[in-house]
């Protein structure tokens, strides 16, 4: 176990300067080194490491104010060098309501056009903490520079099984805790510098840990974090 992971160009914000680094060997019996197509890594995050609240968000006042959108956007800035995960994390304050989530890589989702992919927030799978989650891999980020995802509360007469088409523009009876956070599996290549490629950020990643899917066992894995 190396003390400290170097820096590298990477060009990435996450301190990897002060992490420490593992490197795997798989031999056989004669130690030979042998290549393996795929392994698993699960990579516990620095116990230091504080986990921001919730952000309350007060889309209720948004209700008196003149509007014609069909959804409530939100924006993430995905531009990095090396791709990374996003986990979103939303917290109703009323746990009996349904939410339609849609989303498009650089543009703004449209319901009637173009989308990149939707889910419905259902009660029946609020986490026990009453969350509703949503992943979305380093594969699905990666070459893009933004994610722009659209809520809607929806109400009574609209479906939970297919997305709802409808013109009627949002309307929120209740607010909604949200918290957005990136993670990234890397490794130093033979030049030293960190590189993603044919590392995927798997679906088991959470605030304690980070999965990673590696496609080379002989290379050097690990993950970087940031919130």
């Amino acid at each position: 176990m190396t003390p400290l992971a170097s820096y590298g160009n990477s060009g990435t914000s996450s301190n990897t300067n002060v992490s420490t680094s593992v490197s795997l060997s798989i031999t056989d019996e004669n130690g030979n080194e042998i290549v393996v197509q795929g392994i698993e890594i699960i990579i516990p995050r620095d116990p230091n490491l504080i986990v921001p609240p919730m952000i309350l968000q007060n889309v209720t006042s948004i209700n008196s104010t003149p509007h014609s959108q069909l959804f409530y956007l939100h924006y993430v800035n995905i531009t990095t060098i090396l791709s990374i995960s996003v986990h979103l994390e939303l917290q109703p304050l009323n746990t009996s309501l349904a939410y339609l989530l849609i989303y498009k890589f650089d543009q703004i989702p449209q319901l009637n056009g173009s989308i990149d992919g939707w889910t419905i927030f259902c009660p029946s799978n609020l986490s026990n903490d009453n969350i509703y989650t949503y992943f979305l891999n380093n594969q699905l980020t990666k070459n893009h520079r933004s994610l722009v995802f659209g809520l809607r509360e929806l109400n009574s007469s609209e479906s939970t099984i297919n997305p709802p088409i409808t013109n009627q523009k949002y309307n929120f009876t209740s607010n909604y805790q949200l918290r957005i956070y990136t993670s990234g599996c890397y490794y130093l290549d033979e030049t030293n510098q960190w590189n993603d490629q044919g590392l995927i950020v798997g679906s088991q990643t959470n605030h304690n840990q980070t999965q990673c899917y590696s496609q080379k066992a002989n290379e050097f894995v690990r993950n970087i974090e940031q919130y």
